[in-house]
Parts: structure tokens; sequence; C-alpha cells
């Protein structure tokens, strides 16, 4: 049996529920960025994209050729993309905040302390440099993410850890541009 509902007559919730409801940031294999503003609004590529809310745990967003899908599991995202020819895949979460933090400041709930030391450690010894800060993390089964900044200019690091053992440090800082 489906079931429709008129706008106005939404179950509450879902009515005035923003597609994802959190900002974050997406890279996908081949290529395609991801930017949600937490507000409804996504950015696929740079490019606006048509969103479609599902239930307040799923939405899809489309541009011409490529759809990412988005889903909630708790405080878990998980971001899947499907392309022109049939690519598909599984997209890695670099940045997100709640939607509701002040300033739209990093969610530092999501990876466990001892990944967070072991990232800023990490992060501090490939770069020689001591003045390291924890700037976004997010959890998943394979491995927490962590953002460190790093220098005064906080140049951005990503960081792949689980239970203390870090499996790989990586720069996100567009070296073209220095």
């Amino acid at each position: 049996m489906l079931i429709f509902f008129l706008r106005r007559n939404w179950p509450r919730g879902l009515q005035r529920r923003k597609p994802g409801g959190r900002k974050f940031t997406a890279s996908c294999p081949t290529g395609i960025t991801v930017k949600s503003n937490g507000s409804g609004k996504v950015r696929i590529n740079g490019t606006k994209a048509t969103v479609k809310t599902f239930s307040a745990t799923a939405w899809e967003a489309r541009i011409k050729g490529i759809a990412i899908d988005f889903g909630m599991d708790g405080s878990a995202l998980t971001v899947t993309y499907t392309a022109k020819g049939g690519a598909n895949g599984i997209c890695q979460v670099t940045s997100s905040a709640a939607s509701g933090d002040a300033g739209g400041g990093a969610n530092l709930t999501l990876a466990p302390a001892k990944d967070q030391e072991a990232c800023l450690a990490a992060v501090s010894n490939k770069t020689n440099n001591g003045e390291v800060t924890v700037l976004d993390t997010n959890s998943s089964e394979a491995n927490n993410t962590v953002i460190v900044g790093v220098g005064e200019q906080k140049a951005k690091w990503r960081c792949l850890v689980k239970n203390g053992r870090v499996a790989d440090v990586m720069s996100l800082t567009d070296e073209g541009a220095l």
C-alpha cells in the first residue's frame, strides 16, 4: 500500500526537514567532489544539484550524469555515487559538522580521543611541525577520519586511523596554489 501526503499533511518532523541536516564535504572516486551546506543545498563538482528527500535519513542529489546518495545511521553518514557508464562506489567524507554547530565548526565527538591523539602525533611527525590541531573528525567502520590543521595557516591534512593505529596520512592542501 502506498501512502501519499500533501505537503501540509506530512508527518511532523519531515515537513521542514532539510536534506541531511549536516554540513559536509566528500570525495568520490573518478574525481567527484560533493559539498552540502547543511541547509539542504548540495553541490557536485561545484554545480548546484537537485536534491530529493526520501526520508529523514535518506536523500539524493543529482546533476547531469551523476547521482549521489546519502544515508544517516545515527551520527554516521554514508555517501555513495553512480556516474555515467555505470561507475559507482563509496565516497570518503573528508569533513563534516552537524548543522546547528556554532559557526559551522567541527564535529569533534565522532572519532575517539585515542584516534585523534594518534593522528596529531602522526601528522606532526610527517610534517616536522609541532603546531597541530584537530579541525574535524568522522567515524566509520573501516577507519575514522581526522582532519588536522598544521601550522599558523592550519594547512589541512587527512589522517585515517582506527583504535589508535594510523593507516594513512595525506595532505589535503592544493600544493599548486602555494
